[in-house]
C-alpha cells in the first residue's frame, strides 16, 4: 500500500473516531442539562403544590388535592404524573396526565413536604423524556455533522500539505534509488525548495550511493583487468624463477660437487668440518632456490611434502652449524638440547623441517643483540608416532603485544620502521606457519619486549627404526668418570650435564672460575679429584683461558686434563691454548659424537695430535685497474674536517689530485676551473647543501654544453628513499658513511675513470700486530666509565666503538695519520657540542638536527658507534616532541668522554 493511501486511510479513521466521540459528548451534556432542568422544575412544582395543598394533605382531603394537582398536570404537557404520600409513606393518591398515552422514557423525582422544619409527607413527580430525547438526538446529530465536516476539511488540507512536503519528495527519492539499485540510473528530480533538509540530505545520500556504486562497478572492472594482468605476471614470474634457478644451480652444483670430492680426500677434523659446512650450505642454498620456486605453490595451496627417512638430531645440528657463523659475528651463543629419550630416526620431509628451523633460528639470531639462542627439541612417542615439540628461545628484543597477532603474516616484521636496524623480507615466519599447518601441526609464539621470544611448533612424525644411529660404545673405563663443567650460562650447564649423564659420566657444574678453583682444590684435598674439566671460553671476571692458566699453576691440580668450549672460532689461538695445557678446543654447540670422541681421546689416548694450521681466505680482488699514470681529478665537497682528513688519507696518492670544498658554494665556484673527473658531494653542508649544489651544477653543465661530471653522494643517512632522492636531484650514485676505502675505490673506478694501477698496488704498511693490548680490548672486555663514578655500569668496547673500523683505519693510514684524524675528530666534536648546548638552550630543533647530523657524519667515519646511536636517538626524541634534549646533551658529554678514552687506549696499544 502506498504511503499516500495509508495517510488517507489513517485520516478517515481519525475523523470517524473524533465524530463519534464528539456526538457522544454532546449526548452526555444534553442529558445532564435535561436532568438539571427537570430537577429544577420539580422543586418549583412541589413547592407550589405543597403551599396550596398543605392543609388538604394533612387532613387527607382528596378532592382538594386532586383538583390542584390535575390543574398542574394538565398545564405541563411533559409532566407524566404526581403522587402524594403522608408522613408514614402511605400513598394518598396518584394523578397521571390523561393526555400521555406512551409512558416510556420517564424520569422520576421526589421531595419531602415540610413546613417550619416538620415533614408532613412526600411528593413524587414523574416526567416524560421522549420528546426531549428526540431533541437530544438532533443535537447529537448536528454535533457529529459539524465535527466530521470540520475534521474532514482539516484532514484534506493536512493530507495535501503532507503529500506536497513529504510524499512527493520521498517518492522522487524512492524512484531515484530504485533506478540506482537497478544500475539503470534514476531520473534526477529536483526537490521543491520547501522540502525538508532531511529529504535534501537523503537525496544527496542517494547521489553518493550512485557514485559509490558507479565507482565500485568501475573498480570491479579494473580488478578484473588487474587479475588478468596478475595471472600473466605470475606466469612470467614462474618462467623467470625457473630460468634464474637454472642459472644459480649451475655454479652451485659445481660448489657442492667439489665439496663432496674434497670430503672423499684425507682431511683432519677441522678440514672435514669446514668441507661438510660448505657442502651443507650449498645444499641449503639449493633448498632456498626450490623454496622460491615453491612459493607460488604455497600461495595456491599446491605444495606437496616429500617424506623420507632422516636423522632429526643431525638435521637440527646442521641448522645450528649453518647459523653459528652469523651468531658468532654478533657474539651470540647458540645452544642445542635434544631430548635424551627422543628417537633420532623419523619419516617426514626433512627439508621442510630444516627450512622451518632455519627461519626460526635465523630470526632469533637476527633479533638478539646479546645473550643466547636456545634450541630445544623434545617429545613423546606413542604407537610408533612421535609428538615432537621444537622450541627456539632467544634473549632478543622481543615482540610488542600488538604485533604478536600479525607476526605470521606476509611481509610483517617486528622492526618495521623506515629506519629499522634489522633487514629481511618478513616472509620467513609466514612460510614457516604454512609449512607447519601443511604437516598438520601448530606453531605459536610467546614474547616479552626487551626480554626475548619463544617460538614453538608441534608436529607428529612416524618413528623410523631404519635410520642408523651414531654408534657410541661406552667403555668401562669411561663410566663413573668425574667431569667438572664450568660455564656461566645455565642452559649450557644443563645440556652438558644431561649429555654426559647419558654416557654414565658423573658431573659437577659451576658458573664461574672462582667457584671452579675452590671446588677443584677442595675435592683434590679430600681425595676425590676430577678426571676432566670442560671450560667455557667466554665468562665474566675470569674467562676459560685465564682459568686454565690458574689450574696449570696449581701444583695439586695441574695434571687435570682440560677441554675448551667456545662460541667464537679460536682456531687462530689453538697453539696458544695447547701450550697452556688444553687437550682440545671445540666450537659450540658441539655435536654429541664430536664431544664423545674428545672424551674418549682424553681418557684413553695420551698422545696429543698437533692441530693443523688454518688456511686464511685470500683477500678480495682489487678493483679494475688501468696501466695509465694520468692522475684522476676529484672534487670533494665536505665541510667536516675529520671527514676531509679521512678522505685525503684514503686517496693519498700522486695519481689522484684532490680539491676540497668546504660547502656547496665553493664546489660550484671551483667546478669550471678545476674541471674534475668526478665529484664526491656531502649532502648536509652549510650555506648550500649537496642537493642544491648538484642541481646548480647540472644547470651550469647544460647551459655551457659541458660534459656531465659524475657526482657521488656522501651521507651518513641510509634511510629507504635517500638514494632515490639523490638520483632525482641529479647525482649518479650514493655512498654511505662511514666510508670504506675499498668501496670508495670501487666507486671511483665506476664513475671517475679506471683507477691507475699504482694506486691499488701501493698498499700502506700492514700493522702485523696491533699488539696484545689491542686484543685485550675485545668486545667482552668491561671498561669502567671514565667519569670516575664507580656506581656506573661498565661499558663494553662494542657499545661505543667499531673495533674493526679502527683497526682498518690504522692499517690503511698508519698510526701517524690516524693520530691526526683523531685530533681533528676531537676538535669537531668539541665545537659541535658547544653549538649543540647553545641550540638546546635556545630551543632550535632544526639547528639541533643539523649539529647532530654533523656529529654523526664524523663519528660514523671513525667508527664511534656510541655517538652515532646517541645522535639517532636524540633526533628521534626531537621528532617525537620529547622533552629530553637537555638529558641528551649531558649524555653526549659522558659518551664522548668514554669514547675518547677508549680510542686513545686503542691508539696507544697500536
Amino acid at each position: 500500500m502506498r504511503l499516500s493511501t495509508q495517510i488517507l486511510a489513517a485520516m478517515i479513521l481519525i475523523v470517524a473516531f473524533v465524530g463519534g466521540l464528539s456526538g457522544e459528548a454532546v449526548r452526555v451534556l444534553e442529558e445532564q442539562r435535561l436532568k438539571d432542568k427537570l430537577s429544577e422544575q420539580t422543586i418549583q412544582i412541589i413547592s407550589l403544590l405543597s403551599g396550596l395543598t398543605l392543609e388538604a394533605i394533612i387532613s387527607e382531603d382528596i378532592p382538594i388535592i386532586e383538583t390542584s394537582i390535575r390543574e398542574a398536570v394538565e398545564r405541563i404537557p411533559s409532566l407524566s404524573s404526581i403522587e402524594v404520600q403522608d408522613e408514614s409513606g402511605k400513598n394518598i393518591g396518584r394523578w397521571p396526565n390523561s393526555l400521555i398515552l406512551n409512558s416510556n422514557s420517564q424520569i422520576e423525582y421526589q421531595q419531602d413536604i415540610e413546613f417550619e422544619g416538620e415533614i408532613f409527607g412526600r411528593m413524587k413527580v414523574t416526567w416524560l423524556t421522549a420528546g426531549n430525547a428526540k431533541v437530544i438526538e438532533e443535537s447529537v446529530h448536528q454535533a457529529r455533522v459539524y465535527a466530521v465536516g470540520v475534521l474532514a476539511l482539516l484532514s484534506m488540507l493536512f493530507y495535501l500539505l503532507i503529500s506536497n512536503i513529504v510524499v512527493k519528495p520521498l517518492t522522487s527519492v524512492h524512484h531515484r534509488m530504485l533506478g540506482t539499485a537497478r544500475r539503470s540510473g534514476g531520473k534526477v528530480i529536483k526537490l521543491p525548495k520547501h522540502a525538508a533538509l532531511e529529504f535534501h540530505a537523503l537525496a544527496s545520500s542517494v547521489d553518493m550511493l550512485e557514485n559509490v556504486l558507479s565507482q565500485q562497478e568501475k573498480r570491479e572492472k579494473e580488478l578484473e583487468e588487474a587479475r588478468r594482468a596478475s595471472d600473466s605476471a605470475s606466469r612470467s614470474k614462474s618462467e623467470f624463477l625457473a630460468n634464474m634457478s637454472h642459472e644459480i644451480r649451475t655454479p652451485m652444483n659445481g660448489v657442492i660437487g667439489m665439496a663432496e670430492l674434497l670430503l672423499e680426500t684425507t682431511l683432519d677434523r677441522d678440514q672435514q668440518c669446514y668441507a661438510e659446512t660448505i657442502s651443507k650450505s650449498g645444499s641449503a642454498l639449493l633448498i632456498i632456490i626450490n623454496d622460491i620456486l615453491d612459493f607460488s605453490k604455497i600461495e595456491a595451496g599446491k605444495l606437496e611434502l616429500v617424506p623420507t627417512a632422516f636423522d632429526l638430531r643431525r638435521a637440527i645440528e646442521d641448522v645450528v652449524v649453518l647459523m653459528s657463523s652469523r651468531a658468532h659475528q654478533k657474539d651470540v651463543e647458540i645452544t642445542m638440547r635434544y631430548g635424551l629419550d627422543l628417537p633420532i630416526g623419523f619419516n617426514g620431509d626433512v627439508g621442510r623441517i630444516r627450512q622451518i628451523m632455519t627461519n626460526l633460528v635465523g630470526n632469533a639470531v637476527k633479533f638478539t643483540l646479546d645473550g643466547h639462542v636456545e634450541i630445544d627439541v623434545g617429545g613423546v612417542v606413542s604407537d610408533n608416532i612421535a609428538t615432537i615439540t621444537f622450541s627456539v628461545i632467544d634473549t632478543g628484543i622481543g615482540i610488542p603485544e600488538d604485533k604478536i597477532s600479525s607476526i605470521f603474516s606476509e611481509f610483517e616484521q617486528v622492526d618495521g620502521a623506515s629506519n629499522r636496524k634489522f633487514e629481511g623480507t618478513g616472509l620467513g615466519l609466514a612460510i614457516s606457519m604454512r609449512l607447519v599447518k601443511l604437516m598438520g601441526g601448530l606453531i605459536s609464539v610467546t614474547s616479552e619486549p626487551d626480554k626475548g621470544s619463544k617460538f614453538s611448533f608441534v608436529i607428529n612424525l612416524p618413528v623410523d627404526e631404519t635410520v642408523s644411529k651414531e654408534e657410541i660404545i661406552i667403555d668401562v673405563e669411561m663410566q663413573g668418570k668425574r667431569v667438572l663443567i664450568v660455564d656461566d650460562l645455565p642452559v649450557n650447564r644443563i645440556i652438558l650435564t644431561e649429555r654426559l649423564a647419558s654416557w654414565d659420566i658423573n658431573t659437577v657444574a659451576v658458573e664461574s672460575g672462582d667457584e671452579a678453583l675452590a671446588l677443584l682444590e677442595r675435592e683434590y684435598s679430600e681425595g676425590r679429584p676430577f678426571d676432566l674439566a670442560i671450560l667455557d671460553f667466554q665468562m665474566p671476571k675470569m674467562d676459560g683461558r685465564a682459568l686454565g692458566v690458574e689450574i696449570k699453576r696449581n701444583s695439586g691440580i695441574n695434571e687435570l686434563p682440560l677441554v675448551m668450549l667456545s662460541s667464537v672460532d679460536q682456531s687462530n689461538e689453538v697453539g696458544q691454548l695447547r701450550s697452556i695445557g688444553f687437550h682440545d678446543v671445540l666450537l659450540k654447540p658441539v655435536r654429541a659424537s664430536m664431544l664423545f670422541n674428545v672424551l674418549a681421546s682424553v681418557f684413553h689416548v695420551h698422545s696429543q695430535q698437533p692441530m693443523l694450521e688454518v688456511i686464511k681466505p685470500q683477500a678480495a680482488s682489487n678493483p679494475i685497474v688501468s696501466d695509465t699514470d694520468a692522475a684522476i681529478k676529484i672534487l670533494v665537497a665536505e665541510d667536516n674536517k675529520t671527514n676531509q682528513l679521512v678522505l685525503k688519507s684514503m686517496l693519498n696518492s700522486e695519481n689522484i689530485e684532490l680539491l676540497i670544498a668546504e660547502n656547496g658554494v665553493e664546489a660550484v665556484e671551483n667546478l669550471a676551473e678545476f674541471d674534475p673527473d668526478m665529484i664526491l658531494m656531502d649532502i648536509s653542508m652549510p650555506e648550500m647543501d649537496g642537493m642544491e649544489a648538484t642541481q646548480i651544477i647540472r644547470i651550469f653543465e647544460e647551459g655551457q654544453k659541458r660534459h656531465r661530471c659524475p657526482i657521488v653522494a656522501l651521507t651518513a643517512n641510509a634511510m629507504p628513499g635517500d638514494r632515490e632522492r639523490c638520483i632525482s636531484a641529479g647525482m649518479d650514485d650514493y655512498l654511505v658513511k662511514p666510508i670504506v676505502k675499498a668501496n670508495l675505490l670501487e666507486m671511483i673506478a665506476k664513475w671517475g675513470r679506471q683507477i691507475p694501477r699504482a694506486i691499488v698496488e701501493t698498499d700502506p704498511p700492514v700493522i702485523e700486530h696491533i699488539s696484545a693490548n689491542v686484543v685485550s680490548l675485545d668486545d667482552d672486555l668491561q671498561l669502567q666509565s671514565v667519569t670516575g663514578n664507580e656506581d656506573l655500569p661498565a661499558r663494553r668496547l662494542s657499545d661505543l666503538l667499531d673495533h674493526d673500523r679502527l683497526k682498518e683505519m690504522i692499517e690503511d693510514f698508519g698510526i701517524d695519520v690516524f693520530q691526526e684524524i683523531l685530533v681533528e675528530f676531537y676538535k669537531d666534536v668539541e665545537n659541535a657540542l658547544i653549538l649543540l648546548n647553545s641550540a638546546v638552550n635556545t630551543g632550535e630543533p632544526d639547528e639541533i638536527k643539523k649539529i647532530l647530523h654533523l656529529i654523526k657524519g664524523c663519528a660514523s667515519n671513525l667508527g664511534a658507534t656510541g655517538l652515532v646511536d646517541l645522535c639517532e636517538q636524540m633526533k628521534l626524541d626531537i621528532e617525537q616532541n620529547s622533552d629530553s634534549s637537555n638529558a641528551g646533551v649531558s649524555k653526549f658529554d659522558e659518551v664522548f668522554a668514554d669514547t675518547r678514552s677508549l680510542i686513545n687506549e686503542f691508539a696507544e696499544a697500536a
